[in-house]
C-alpha cells in the first residue's frame, strides 16, 4: 500500500513539474517578429519602394507672381515613375532612387534654349540623406474626437516626416546634368509615403538652369 502511494505521489509530482515547465516556456516564448523587418510605418520605414509622380521644370520660383504655369511648369512638365531602397529608423534617413519620366509640355517661347527633336524622356539617379529632428510622436490626441487622423496632430506629422538633402544625375534632352536639392518624405499610412523635393540643374550644353519640383506617392514593400 505504501509502495503504491509512493508511486502515485511521484507521478503527480512529475506531472506538476511538467505543467510548471510548460507554463514557464509559454511565458518566455519569443514574440512573433514576422513582418517587422522591411515594413513601413510612421517613425520606421525601411525597404524597397516604388511609385509615381509629377515633375515640374521651371525657370523661376515666383509662383505668386507668375502662377504655376509661369514658374514651376514654365519650361516643361513630366509624368514619372520611380523606385529605390531606403533606410529610416525614425531619425537617420538614407536612400538611393532611380526614376524615368516623359515630358508632356515644352515652352520654347519663354526665352529658354531648347533642343528641338531631342528626347522627351527624363531619367534621374539620386542619393538622399536626411535626419529627423522631431522623432517623438504624441501618444494621445490633444482633444479627443476632433482629430480624425493622427497626422493632423503636429507632433505626429513631424515624427512621420524626414527632411533630406539629395544629389545625383539627370538625363534630359540629350544632356547629362548634375542636380542637387532637398526634399521631405512623409509616411502617410502603413506602407505608403509621399515625397516632395526640389532639384536645381545648372546650365549645361546650351540648356538654361532648371528649377525642378516633384511630388511623388510611393508604395513600400
Amino acid at each position: 500500500m505504501f509502495k503504491r502511494s509512493f508511486i502515485m505521489g511521484a507521478a503527480l509530482a512529475a506531472l506538476s513539474s511538467v505543467s510548471a515547465l510548460a507554463a514557464d516556456m509559454a511565458v518566455k516564448a519569443q514574440p512573433n517578429i514576422v513582418g517587422t523587418f522591411g515594413g513601413c510605418v510612421p517613425q520606421s520605414c525601411s525597404g524597397w519602394y516604388a511609385g509615381f509622380g509629377i515633375l515640374g521644370d521651371g525657370n523661376n520660383a515666383d509662383v505668386v507672381g507668375n502662377g504655376i504655369n509661369g514658374s514651376v511648369f514654365s519650361t516643361g512638365g513630366a509624368l514619372k515613375v520611380q523606385g529605390g531602397y531606403q533606410l529610416w529608423n525614425g531619425q537617420w534617413f538614407a536612400a538611393i532612387e532611380g526614376s524615368v519620366g516623359y515630358e508632356f509640355t515644352t515652352n520654347a517661347t519663354a526665352g529658354i534654349i531648347t533642343k528641338d527633336g531631342g528626347s522627351r524622356f527624363i531619367g534621374m539617379e539620386l542619393v538622399k540623406l536626411g535626419y529627423n529632428f522631431f522623432p517623438s510622436p504624441q501618444t494621445s490626441l490633444a482633444v479627443p474626437g476632433q482629430s480624425p487622423t493622427a497626422l493632423t496632430v503636429p507632433a505626429n506629422l513631424l515624427a512621420s516626416s524626414t527632411p533630406y538633402l539629395t544629389f545625383g544625375g539627370m538625363q534630359r534632352k540629350g544632356n547629362n546634368q548634375w542636380v542637387n536639392g532637398a526634399g521631405i518624405q512623409t509616411v502617410i499610412a502603413a506602407g505608403w509615403s509621399t515625397d516632395v523635393k526640389y532639384l536645381y540643374a545648372p546650365s549645361q550644353n546650351g540648356e538654361a538652369p532648371a528649377n525642378i519640383v516633384m511630388f511623388e506617392v510611393n508604395k513600400h514593400f
